[in-house]
């Protein structure tokens, strides 16, 4: 008896314990924070941070940990993603803590967002996994749908779209059950993606309307955006700019809204490619500018590349082919820097694929043996006396699953084998084997320092009225013939390619190691490319049909080689020597090979060539130029 009295004080002070420490207006400012968290996420931090600041002083761990993960999922929604990477790791911390398994699952749930923004997607699906295994043991149907959602996000992003379906589905089911109408809207959005994804337009455009009905029903503003930017790029490439333009303005309006002011920046390059469509090229020049200012200010690699490429177009429909020029440049050296980030993410799904194709094995094996184990149990119960013929059977079905367990590693370890082949294929397309073989032996390149190399900038001029005669496919078509031709002229003479920015051509003489005839080299590269354009383009006007000419700008001297990060792919070159051969071939002529005076110096025992004036540039002063005519 007196047991039972101790028993049943401790469960009262319990009691008290935990109603002691919860604090009614920290749980009511959470409550407050949470209805708003899809409307007004700004607002949603005040709110959060003042429940947090309550329930810190009433030591109420559990409205601590709801509220930091409120602040968290705030900051996601307005694309402060730093500051929602610190927060949600810590709210984790405070919900293993405080022991409620609905805040825990949350707050799994909310992390594995996050590993997905960062491309993590094996720490993702982990948190997803965990998240959706304590919402099923408690029987808490939101995190349940929020965490099928997910994963079927993760399968999608691994084109395993028939899973990632029936995750969404099955999302959808649980929230329409659980009358979790808050839900509903995101589940439908993610069905209209997929459906995108496989083709299927016009069900893409039913789902994202639905959903944004739904959105606007339930309050769900982010979603609503979301919803009516797609719509405007499904409109947007069906050429109906009129559509497009109502969606994409909406979109902006809920966005800043709402203060996700990073995706309120892409609305406004994709309001910036509508208005190009219908000629207004100063205002999509104007808003792209906003854009690009914006993603420099928060860093966005991906914002900031984005906006270069549509003011590189703003401006090449202009006619102002020198702005178009620097923004192409600029988009070529943010699309290096995003394409580590892009390569990165690739491999983390290569890896996680791979690791779902293992797991399938095993589970595929270990499935087989049970099966095999329990039709043995059966087998022994019902024919006791042909046990040994059971026993046999089942060691037969053992060695088999051995066997076929040394066969699929084989497999595995060729083609793991394949693959690492391809890779090297792969990075011989992109880097010279010199830079290769240093990183594959020491994961790092040192930049190297050339005395004298000779860089030829080559520029097919687009003739007025030629694109008027064919379509933007076959326009990139003919550049990439005379391109590929480029590339074979090139290789007889030792010569690297660089890179090529749209209508433009950059290779190198002189890499990797340095010669003095480099510039006889490239010159007479030069020609051979000058000759092939003429003799395809007097084909073409034969024939009535559009055609290019080229201007071609060569400099010679010191310059730097390598490639920046720890990732990069791309082998680049740097210096005032790749500056001034830019500006010999802006300078040139159609038809003609405009050299430097450096370049002059080298190549003037081989070559005649003909002074032209002096040209002055703000950073050079001025600079002799020479149109090469011939050999001597």
């Amino acid at each position: 008896m007196r047991a039972f009295c101790f028993t049943l004080l401790l469960f009262l002070l319990n009691i008290a314990t935990g109603i002691a420490s919860t604090n009614p207006a920290a749980a009511l400012l959470n409550q407050q924070a949470e209805l708003k968290l899809n409307q007004n996420p700004k607002e949603v931090i005040v709110l959060a941070g003042k429940a947090k600041l309550l329930a810190d002083q009433h030591k109420d761990k559990k409205n601590s940990a709801l509220a930091t993960i409120l602040l968290g999922v705030a900051n996601f929604k307005i694309d402060n993603y730093e500051r929602a990477r610190i927060l949600l790791p810590e709210a984790l911390k405070l919900s293993e803590a405080c022991d409620d398994s609905s805040t825990l699952a949350y707050a799994y749930y909310w992390n594995a967002n996050i590993e997905v923004n960062k491309g993590e997607y094996s720490k993702a699906l982990e948190h997803y996994e965990i998240a959706k295994t304590i919402a099923t043991e408690i029987k808490d149907s939101k995190n349940l749908a929020r965490c099928l959602d997910g994963l079927g996000g993760i399968y999608e992003m691994l084109n395993q779209n028939d899973k990632a379906m029936t995750y969404y589905k099955e999302s959808l089911k649980t929230a329409s059950e659980a009358n979790f109408k808050e839900w509903i809207p995101t589940i439908l959005s993610s069905l209209g993606n997929l459906a995108l994804k496989n083709g299927k337009t016009e069900q893409a455009i039913a789902k994202f309307k639905e959903s944004a009905s739904k959105s606007e029903e339930a309050g769900n503003l982010n979603n609503k955006a979301n919803c009516l930017q797609q719509l405007a790029s499904i409109y947007y490439d069906k050429n109906d700019t009129k559509l497009a333009m109502e969606y994409v303005q909406g979109a902006m309006m809920l966005f800043q809204q709402t203060g996700a002011l990073v995706s309120y920046s892409r609305s406004r390059l994709q309001l910036s490619l509508i208005l190009m469509s219908n000629r207004e090229y100063d205002k999509a020049i104007s808003l792209a500018k906003l854009s690009w200012d914006f993603g420099k200010e928060k860093k966005d690699i991906g914002l900031q590349k984005d906006a270069c490429e549509v003011l590189y177009f703003g401006y090449y429909n202009k006619g102002d082919k020198s702005n178009a020029l620097n923004y192409h440049i600029q988009f070529y050296d943010l699309s290096q820097k995003n394409q580590v980030e892009e390569l990165a993410k690739k491999l983390t799904q290569m890896e996680l694929k791979d690791k779902f194709e293992n797991e399938q094995k095993i589970n595929q094996a270990l499935r087989e043996k049970e099966r095999a184990e329990m039709n043995a149990q059966i087998g022994q119960q019902k024919f006791v006396k042909k046990a040994s013929f059971i026993v046999l059977g089942l060691f037969a079905i053992i060695a088999g699953l051995s066997v076929f367990a040394f066969v699929q590693k084989r497999n595995d370890t060729r083609l793991i084998a394949s693959e690492k082949q391809k890779s090297d294929d792969l990075l011989l397309h992109i880097l010279p084997k010199e830079v290769m073989m240093e990183l594959k032996e020491s994961a790092k390149s040192e930049n190297r320092q050339y005395d004298l190399a000779t860089v030829l900038f080559a520029d097919l001029k687009v003739i007025s009225g030629m694109t008027e005669g064919m379509n933007s496919q076959k326009l990139l078509e003919e550049i990439d013939f005379n391109f590929k031709k480029f590339d074979e002229i090139i290789a007889r003479y030792g010569i690297e390619k660089i890179m090529t920015i749209g209508d433009a051509y950059l290779c190198v003489s002189s890499l990797p190691n340095a010669d003095k005839e480099n510039a006889v080299n490239v010159v007479n590269a030069a020609f051979e490319m000058q000759q092939f354009i003429a003799q395809t383009s007097q084909l073409q006007r034969q024939q009535g049909l559009p055609y290019f000419e080229i201007k071609i700008g060569i400099n010679s001297g010191p310059l730097i080689a390598g490639i920046v990060g720890l990732r990069k792919v791309d082998h680049d070159i740097w210096g005032d020597t790749v500056n001034i051969a830019a500006h010999m071939e802006q300078h040139g002529e159609v038809k003609k090979i405009n050299i430097s005076g450096g370049t002059f110096e080298l190549v003037k025992d081989t070559f005649f060539c003909q002074p032209r004036a002096t040209d002055e540039t703000q950073s050079k002063g001025y600079m002799p130029m020479y149109f090469v005519e011939g050999l001597l």
